[in-house]
C-alpha cells in the first residue's frame, strides 16, 4: 500500500517538473506577465506533465475534491489566457499547497493499493494518451511523455508491491532492473523498457526531430502491451 511519505515525494516531484522548460515573459503591449515554453518543442512535454499532475491530484486528493477541481479550473483558465504554461505552474502551486496541508495533518491523501495504482496507469492515463494521439493539433511529444509516466508509475508500484528496494536514483530503467534482479521481468522485457524509456526521454528533452505521430502511436501500443505483461508477471511471482 502506498504510504503518505511516498505520495508526498511524488507531489514534490510534480511541483518541480511543472517549472521545467519555461521562461518568463514580462509585461508588454498591454498584456500581463506570463510563462511560456522555452522552445516550441517543449510545449508538448509541459502539457503532458500538466496532464499527469492533474491525474495525480485526482488519484490522491480525490476527483471531487476542491484541490482537483481547482487545478482543472486554473489550467483551463490560464490555457485560455495568458498561457498554458502559466496554467501548468498554477497546478504546481495547488499541489504544493495540498502537500503542505497533508504534512500539517489538515488533509489526508487517498491511499490506494499498488495494484490499484497500476490499474489507474493502464486505464486513466493510457486513455488520455489515446485521446492525445487522436488529436492532430497535439505534438507527438505530449502522448509519449504521458505514456512514459504511466509506464514509470506501473513499474514503481510493482517494485513496491513485491517489497523490493531501489538502488540509485529512481527511474523507469532502475525500476525495471530491480524487477529483473528478482526474475520478475525477462531480458526481453528489459530491452523493451529501455527502448520505451529512450523514446520518452527524447520527448521530454525536446529531441523532437526523432519523433512522429506514428512513433507516438507505437509508443501507446508498446506501453499498453507491457502493462499487461507486467501484471501477469506480478501475479506469477505472488
Amino acid at each position: 500500500m502506498e504510504s503518505t511519505e511516498q505520495i508526498l515525494k511524488w507531489a514534490d516531484g510534480h511541483v518541480e517538473e511543472l517549472t521545467l522548460d519555461m521562461k518568463w515573459v514580462p509585461r508588454e503591449l498591454g498584456y500581463g506577465n506570463y510563462w511560456t515554453a522555452s522552445s516550441p518543442q517543449a510545449k508538448g512535454a509541459i502539457r503532458a506533465r500538466a496532464t499527469s499532475a492533474l491525474s495525480f491530484l485526482e488519484r490522491f486528493a480525490g476527483p471531487d475534491s476542491r484541490w482537483a477541481q481547482d487545478a482543472h479550473k486554473v489550467f483551463k483558465k490560464n490555457g485560455e489566457r495568458p498561457s498554458m504554461e502559466s496554467g501548468a505552474r498554477a497546478i504546481g502551486d495547488i499541489i504544493s499547497e495540498w502537500a503542505s496541508q497533508v504534512r500539517a495533518g489538515q488533509a489526508r491523501p487517498r491511499i490506494l493499493e499498488t495494484s490499484g495504482i497500476r490499474a489507474i496507469a493502464s486505464t486513466d492515463l493510457m486513455e488520455q494518451v489515446r485521446a492525445l494521439n487522436a488529436d492532430d493539433t497535439v505534438t507527438p511529444a505530449a502522448p509519449i511523455v504521458l505514456a512514459g509516466a504511466a509506464l514509470e508509475i506501473a513499474l514503481r508500484s510493482a517494485v513496491e508491491e513485491v517489497g523490493l528496494s531501489v538502488s540509485g536514483r529512481p527511474s523507469i530503467n532502475v525500476y525495471a532492473s530491480t524487477l529483473r534482479s528478482k526474475g520478475i521481468l525477462s531480458k526481453q522485457d528489459i530491452k523493451d523498457v529501455e527502448q520505451m524509456a529512450g523514446v520518452r526521454n527524447q520527448a521530454a528533452h525536446g529531441e523532437h526531430d526523432a519523433l512522429s505521430r506514428e512513433r507516438s502511436g507505437l509508443m501507446e501500443q508498446q506501453v499498453n502491451l507491457f502493462l499487461r505483461t507486467l501484471e501477469d508477471a506480478i501475479e506469477k511471482s505472488a
